[in-house]
C-alpha cells in the first residue's frame, strides 16, 4: 500500500507500530556525496512520533525509541511536504522516504 498523505503516515505509525518491537534500519546520504551513505540497524519500541513544519517547505519526522539496551534512540529526518510518495507499506514493513534518507520499521 501506498501512503500519500501525512496523516495517514502518522496514523498507521501510531496504530500499527507504536509500542512494539520492531527492526529498525535507516540510511542517510551525505549531500555532497551520493556514494557515502550511513546505515544504522537497532531494535526498539517506537514510543513517539512528531512531525512538523521546517524552514525549507518540507516536514520534519521525529521518531523516538527506546533500543533493546534500554537506550533512547532519536532519528530526526525531512520528509517531502507535499502529499506525494511518502512511505509503502506491506506485509508489517513500513519503509518512509525522505529527502536524504530512508527508514525501515519491520515488526
Amino acid at each position: 500500500m501506498e501512503i500519500q498523505q501525512h496523516e495517514q503516515l502518522l496514523r498507521l505509525l501510531a496504530d500499527e507500530f507504536a509500542k512494539q518491537t520492531l527492526s529498525v534500519t535507516f540510511t542517510q546520504w551525505d549531500t555532497e556525496s551520493e556514494d557515502d551513505e550511513e546505515v544504522a540497524q537497532f531494535q526498539g519500541q517506537l514510543t513517539e512520533v512528531k512531525l512538523t513544519d521546517n524552514e525549507f517547505d518540507e516536514k520534519d519526522l521525529l521518531l523516538l525509541f527506546v533500543a533493546a539496551d534500554e537506550e533512547s534512540v532519536e532519528i530526526l529526518m525531512e520528509i517531502p511536504g507535499e502529499e506525494v510518495d511518502l512511505a509503502t507499506y506491506a506485509d508489517g514493513k513500513l519503509n518512509i522516504f525522505g529527502t536524504e534518507a530512508e527508514i525501515v520499521l519491520e515488526k
